[in-house]
Order: C-alpha cells, then structure tokens, then sequence
C-alpha cells in the first residue's frame, strides 16, 4: 500500500476533496488472526455504510463461522454475510464442503457464497503449494453440482481467479457462466486481468460482476515471477491518474463493477481507512453517477439490500 499511497500523493495535492458519498464495501474477510470488534471499528470510521464479510476456515472448514455470526448479531445493519471460505479445496469440491454450505444458507441467512479459491498463485509472503497454485477446476463434477444446488437461492458466487492460465482456465470458466445464465458470479480483483481480458469477459458474461480491489496499481509479490508479468497493469499511472483503457472500461461496464476492499490479513486491515481515502479520490476522477454504481449501488442489487 506504501505505493498506491505515492501514486495518490500528486492526485490528492490537486484534488482536496474526493468522492464523499455511500460506499458499501462488497468483500472483505476475517479470521482468528484478527481481533473482529477492532476490525469493525476501523469499517465505521472509515464511514462505510455496508460490509459484505465472510469467515476465512485455514484450519478446517467452518471455522471462524461462529465468530462471524455473532458479529453479525452485534451489528445487523452493517454486515451482510457470505458463506465460509475454505482453504483446502483442492481439484474439485468436497461433498462435504457442499452439503455444510448448502444447509448454512438456509440456518445463517447468508447472502452470497463467500470466495472459492479456483485459480490462486502462491504468494511471496504466503503459504507455497506442491504445485505454486491453489486450483479447482471449474466444471469439475463436484463444482457443477454445488451451482445447480444454487439455482433456487440463486445468490451470487464468488470466484476466485487470475489470468496467469488464461488459455487454461477462460474456456472452462465462460463454459461455468454459460451453463449456469441464472446464477451471479463475482470475479475478486478483475482476475488481475489485462483490459481487454476484462472486457471480453463482462461482455460475453452479463450474469458476471467484479470487484475492483487491489486493481489500483500492479499486481506483484508472487512467488513465481513469471505469473505477474502474465497479469494485467493496475488502473492508476505514475500520476496517481487512471489509465485510458481502463477508463472507458469502467465506464462501460459500470453496471457490474463493485468497490471492496478484500480486507484480509492483519496489514490491509490496519490500512481499511487509508484504502477507503484513496478509493474517494479514484472516484472522484469518475463522473458521479458513475461513481454511485461503483461505490453502493450495484452492490445493492447484488446482495439486496439498502444502504441508508
């Protein structure tokens, strides 16, 4: 963040004020590393109307989920829940991932699966894998049967994927959102994708949303070099400016674009505030009602709810 912060800097000098409206925040995530009531604190300071939270389970599946609900008991007109994220998911879904998640939907309400790690590099701080990736295949048998499982509570699925494997993995997940016209999908980060990767996948997908997190500038840190050459620019130029390509893609496809934070680990909670401000200033460069849609109001319609 030391970077998005320079890249700000001769934007922020020029520009005193940045977007002051709604914001919901469409994905953020805790677990037993964080101390939740802190977390939720840093939310309402930074004046954030909404949080579409999830549990992080990097044990065993579930866990954090209790946590989680009674957070949501303490501040009900702030949190909208997601499904528990699991963490060793490996190939395909376990049937017992999918029947705990389809009878938690139900019991807790939630209103979104929380994020499937489908195609995740290892990270240069993070945990590395036998093969440098987490991966489960899209159109795996387990995978479609937990998405026709959806078909009735029709709520949104994140996943998860970066476009390190693009001839890999775009045929197989376009195949995943064709099958299934009826169910949301929301794509973390913009997949890390290329421009044009991005448009090709809002404009063949319309059953396709995307959080713009962690896109303001490149996408580094990972354990294999050669993945992040493979991933697409950041939004901002080295004068905290956003590019013209993504500008009129956000422009474009601001009906399925969503602002979040991905707030996770210990050092993107500490800075919630300061990624709050600096997204302000990125919408300012937006036309309103641009920003608007980007900020709360897709996100509404996503998970509906108001944002008062």
């Amino acid at each position: 963040m030391l970077i998005t912060s320079l890249l700000f800097s001769a934007f922020v000098a020029t520009e005193c004020r940045g977007y002051d409206g709604l914001i919901f925040d469409a994905m953020a995530q805790l677990d037993e590393k964080q101390e939740f009531i802190s977390a939720i604190n840093k939310v309402q300071q930074a004046k954030v109307s909404k949080l579409a939270l999830f549990a992080r389970s990097r044990k065993y599946l579930g866990e954090n989920e209790n946590k989680i609900l009674e957070l949501r008991k303490k501040f009900p007109e702030l949190i909208i829940l997601g499904t528990p994220k699991y963490f060793f998911l490996r190939d395909d879904l376990t049937p017992k991932y999918i029947t705990k998640t389809i009878r938690s939907i139900q019991k807790h309400n939630y209103k979104f699966i929380g994020e499937i790690l489908y195609t995740h590099g290892d990270k240069s701080h993070g945990e590395k894998t036998l093969h440098g990736e987490r991966y489960i295949d899209p159109i795996a048998p387990n995978n479609i049967k937990f998405i026709n499982l959806l078909r009735r509570p029709q709520i949104p699925v994140m996943t998860h994927w970066e476009v390190y494997e693009w001839d890999r993995d775009w045929p197989k997940f376009s195949e995943l959102y064709n099958r299934f016209p009826e169910i949301t999908f929301i794509i973390p980060h913009m997949a890390f994708g290329h421009p044009e990767q991005v448009r090709l996948i809002l404009s063949k997908h319309s059953n396709v949303y995307m959080t713009i997190s962690k896109k303001e500038q490149d996408k580094k840190g990972y354990s294999d070099s050669r993945k992040s050459k493979l991933l697409g620019h950041g939004f901002l130029n080295k004068n905290g400016k956003i590019r013209p390509s993504w500008h009129k893609l956000i422009i474009d496809y601001s009906d399925r674009l969503m602002f979040a934070t991905d707030a996770h680990k210990a050092h993107r909670w500490e800075k919630y505030k300061e990624i709050i401000d600096n997204y302000r200033h990125f919408a300012k460069q937006l036309p309103l009602e641009v920003a608007k849609m980007i900020s709360y109001q897709n996100a509404e319609r996503l998970y509906n709810v108001k944002v008062k």
